[in-house]
Order: C-alpha cells, then structure tokens, then sequence
C-alpha cells in the first residue's frame, strides 16, 4: 500500500464526514501541504499496513469512530490513546527482531477470545503487547487547582486537606493490570514461556505509574499492595512478566494542539533513541518466575527506574507544588 492510498482512505472517512478533532490536522492533504501530526500518523499506519495487513488500515476506522461530539474532552482522550497504541504498536514491528516469525495484530488465544495489541513470535519466544493510557484532560486540570499531591497511598491522607490534594493515581493503573492479565491469561495458558508485557504511556508525571506499583507502602508490586481479592489477599497479576512505562502522552497531546515538541523528540509519534531523555523504564512484576527478554528491553529502550535518571523515575509519598 502506497501512502497516497492510506490519505485517500483517511479523506473518505467520518473524520470528514462528521465532526472530527483531527479533521484540522489531515485537511491539509487537501490543500497540497501536510501537517506534522497527520504526517506522523500516516507514516505509522503505512509502515504497520506493510508489516501486517489490515492492521494499519484497522487505526484509520478507530481514529475516526471517534467523532461527531464537538470539544468532547473524552473523545480527546480516547484519541491519545489511540494514538498511543499506535504509537506502541508501530515501534514494537519497527525493532530489529533476531529471527523473527510473525507479527500478529490483535491475537486471540485457544483459551479466550480477549486480544492485546500485538503478539511477536521470534527466535523461541513469544511476547505479547498491550498498550494502555490514561485519562489525560481531567487530571491535567485537576492539577492545575492542587497545591499539592498523594502519589501513593499511604498514612499521610490523614494530615492533609483532602479539597487541596490531588490523590494517587493508582486505580487507573490497577485497571490496566486487571485488564491485561485476562488477557494475557490464555497465551500463557498456551504457552507458559509467553512474556506478558504491558506498556502504559503516561504523561511527563511518570512517578505517578511508578509510585502505584513500587511504593512500600501500597505498591501495586508489593506485599503491601492495596489490591485485595474478595479472599483478601493481594492480587499478583501473574499473566503480566513486566510494566514498561513511556512519557509520551506530552509530545502526542502537544503535537495535536500545534505546540513544540517537547525535548528531542522530532515528530509526535517519535519513541525516542536509546539514551536520549526522556527515558523509558521497566518494572518487574516480582511475582514472574520468567527473565525480562534482553530483546524486550532493547526494543523499548527500557531502563531501570532509580535517581540516576531523575527524581520523577523515583516512587513519592507526598509532594508540594510552589506557585499555584
């Protein structure tokens, strides 16, 4: 497929025959020029439809099924989140993988009929791809207003102005696990060697992710963890092998509303180069008996977390905003 045929199909979609966020952006094509994020996102969507067919073609309809609500701010979010995935997705099939066998876009299992994003088969290992973000607008205005912030459960809740505080951002990611352990639940049940990996793409407030699944003393990751079954014991998520956490909702909503792109990012949906800042990292469920794939790593560029990377890559018990 030829990208003039992924804009001809984009230009034939609701996103013009309905109200449509991104109709500014890709109305451009029709004006002889491009704009940056249209560019960015037909340029993934060719290369995906490439690798794996009608996977590409299958973002056009979910970009734009997501219409006709002018200013919806769910939309909005819907959107980056789409964009996310695409974004995951596009970068999982542009690695270099050794002896790779297939790509499967959106796999089912003999066990379930629940699909992550992506299944990748190479050499002898099979890791599965599930790509979630959270709710962007809401929160970003919320902290906006609050002096202050509770990434993490903890005791301190009891000294502090509730109206004043922004609350930990743990059950959105609660609910990433839940949700991707079903569907992870029957790849492993096929296979015990499948990896499991759930990539979150949040915003530049990474310790909030980390913070949900490490801090001592709630950590989604720990004995601690606030996550309990109607047995009351902990929930371990036992089909997700690891978490890789991305901050990459920032240059994806920037990039959307005609902004800079933040740090050395080239395009809205550009991951990154190994190194560069802002980094990526991964969180080992310690309940996995299996070894993070070297490949796995490499390919997202993933680090482990500590303060050698900066103070957001660190789990925080309380945190005081000055200036609002």
């Amino acid at each position: 497929m030829t990208k003039k045929e992924i804009i001809d199909k984009i230009l034939e979609s609701d996103i013009f025959k309905k109200w449509h966020f991104f109709k500014y952006h890709f109305d451009l094509y029709n004006k002889g020029s491009e704009h940056l994020l249209a560019k960015s996102i037909v340029d993934a969507i060719l290369e995906i439809e490439n690798q794996i067919t009608n996977a590409g073609l299958d973002y056009i309809n979910k970009i734009a099924s997501i219409n006709n609500k002018e200013n919806e701010t769910k939309h909005y979010d819907q959107l980056l989140q789409v964009l996310a995935e695409l974004l995951i997705v596009h970068h999982a099939i542009s690695f270099d993988w050794p002896e790779l066998v297939e790509y499967i876009y959106e796999p089912t299992s003999t066990k379930s009929n629940k699909n992550p994003e992506l299944l990748i088969k190479y050499k002898q290992f099979e890791v599965g791809i599930e790509v979630k973000a959270p709710e962007l607008v809401k929160k970003q205005n919320e902290r906006g207003t609050k002096p202050q912030q509770l990434p993490s459960r903890s005791g301190i809740i009891k000294s502090v102005d509730i109206e004043k505080t922004m609350l930990p951002r743990d059950n959105p990611v609660k609910d990433f696990l839940i949700s991707t352990d079903k569907k992870f639940a029957g790849f492993k049940a096929d296979n015990p060697e499948f990896y499991g990996v759930l990539v979150i793409v949040w915003d530049d407030f990474i310790y909030e992710p980390i913070s949900s699944l490490t801090s001592p003393q709630s950590g989604l990751f720990t004995e601690n963890s606030f996550a309990i079954n109607e047995k009351d014991e902990v929930l371990k998520f036992p089909n997700v092998d690891c978490v890789i956490i991305t901050r990459h909702l920032r240059p994806i909503k920037r990039g959307t509303r005609d902004e800079p792109l933040p740090d050395m990012c080239l395009h809205p949906l550009d991951y990154g180069r190994s190194g560069e800042f802002p980094f990526k990292v991964y969180i080992k469920n310690p309940n996995s008996n299996l070894s993070i794939p070297s490949e796995v790593l490499d390919c997202f560029q993933a680090l482990k977390p500590g303060p050698e990377l900066g103070a957001e890559y660190l789990p925080s018990d309380f945190i005081t905003w000055f200036g609002k």
